[in-house]
């Protein structure tokens, strides 16, 4: 029995070339050898498809990027404005609204307040004037070993989330039922030659209404920058002699 010979590579293009019009008379050979019919693929027009593509991810984000920054210059003017304003009060109780309610306001925070130690009289002698109706509930003075025990030996910010956020009543008062995620920035006094070492003085705290407002994974370095000059302006007035007037 006659067997027919592979064919070649060769031969095969040798016959195509002799014979042209071999697709354009059986047109199912021509889409049966291609994998999407009406198209033609190129290496290059791959290439440069997935060069587009790429092109395009880089640019979104180069976008999130200029967004970030953006927002995160707003977020430090803003916060530079409310410790200028601090440096520049008189007052005791307008120094406790600046670091209150300017950052509630600009950052949409549900409720921000201060809690001081029971062992700095000095500090708490300063607000023995009633505090403006503005004010009330926005100052708390706390024992000092459940300020410890709740902030710890460390400058670090304590963030709480849900359940986690013990004694709230005595850092948000009647707000409390509303705050589901918090962040507490301890406030520390200056070393100076009378207190060679700094002592913890109280807490700033900031209580988000949503579990998800304030998460571990949050920077706080602009909020301990404010926490620091808060500190300070307190101190200060410690030394000028407050008069309580708001």
């Amino acid at each position: 029995m006659d067997t027919i010979p592979p064919l070649e590579e060769a031969h095969v293009l040798a016959w195509l070339q002799q014979h042209p019009d071999f697709f354009a008379k059986h047109p199912e050979r021509l889409s049966a050898a291609t994998p999407d019919p009406g198209k033609v693929l190129s290496l290059e027009a791959g290439q440069l498809q997935h060069l587009r593509r790429q092109n395009d991810q880089l640019r979104e984000k180069l976008d999130a990027i200029l967004d970030r920054l953006v927002r995160n210059e707003e977020i430090y003017r803003a916060f530079h404005a409310i410790q200028t304003r601090m440096i520049m009060a008189t007052a005791p109780w307008s120094i406790i609204a600046l670091a209150t309610q300017e950052p509630e306001h600009l950052f949409h925070i549900q409720r921000v307040t201060v809690s001081l130690s029971t062992q700095e009289p000095a500090l708490v002698g300063l607000f023995r004037n009633p505090p403006p109706e503005s004010l009330e509930e926005r100052l708390f003075i706390l024992e000092h070993p459940l300020l410890v025990q709740t902030l710890g030996e460390g400058c670090a910010p304590i963030i709480r989330v849900g359940r986690e956020g013990k004694h709230r009543p005595l850092y948000f008062g009647q707000q409390a039922h509303t705050v589901r995620s918090e962040v507490l920035v301890p406030l520390y006094a200056p070393e100076d030659e009378a207190n060679p070492r700094r002592r913890l003085i109280g807490s700033l705290n900031l209580g988000g209404e949503t579990p998800n407002r304030f998460l571990p994974s949050d920077a706080t370095d602009l909020l301990q920058d404010l926490a620091n000059v808060f500190s300070l302006c307190l101190v200060r007035m410690v030394h000028i002699g407050g008069t309580g007037i708001a």
